[in-house]
């Protein structure tokens, strides 16, 4: 791959807006997450999301070990809490801050913008990352529209 296309990529990839979340996973003792913003709807029969994450990065041997996963879709004041999760220091850490819950061992933010809870279904190795495909089993989602949105390098709020 050239140098010229790879660049001509990612600036085409700033221009694309797109929603913050935190992808989580855990087994009742330990949890992990990852602030993603490649999440996509994939079906409606199924109800079904997908989400890309860096075969590289800590999280990903956690999610790859269970059966469910969370996606939080953050809401334009939880810019501090996607930032931690962008670039952890450590697992541990990233959930002492924001309103954490658990249910069946999977963490999820009580606040979030809408949370999915998901069954694994299938996961796809592409290049550096895995794609992990989710059957929706549950949502939870606020009246409030105001998610936080990612372009062109920093974070963004969509007016009312």
């Amino acid at each position: 791959m050239s140098e010229e296309l790879k660049k001509g990529f990612q600036k085409a990839l700033r221009r694309m807006a797109a929603s913050v979340s935190i992808v989580t996973a855990g087994d009742g003792k330990e949890r992990a997450g990852a602030t993603v913003s490649s999440v996509v709807s994939v079906s409606f029969e199924p109800l079904s999301l997908l989400v890309c994450i860096h075969r590289s990065s800590l999280f990903h041997k956690m999610i790859s070990a269970q059966e469910h996963f969370c996606i939080n879709l953050l809401q334009d004041n939880q810019q501090e809490i996607s930032d931690r999760f962008s670039r952890p220091a450590s697992q541990a850490d990233l959930f002492r801050q924001g309103n954490w819950c658990e249910q069946g061992g999977l963490p999820w933010l009580e606040d979030a913008q809408a949370v999915f809870f998901l069954r694994k279904a299938e996961a796809v190795e592409f290049g550096s990352h895995t794609v992990f495909i989710g059957e929706v089993e549950e949502v939870l989602s606020r009246e409030e529209v105001a998610p936080l949105v990612y372009l062109d390098g920093g974070y963004r709020k969509v007016p009312a």
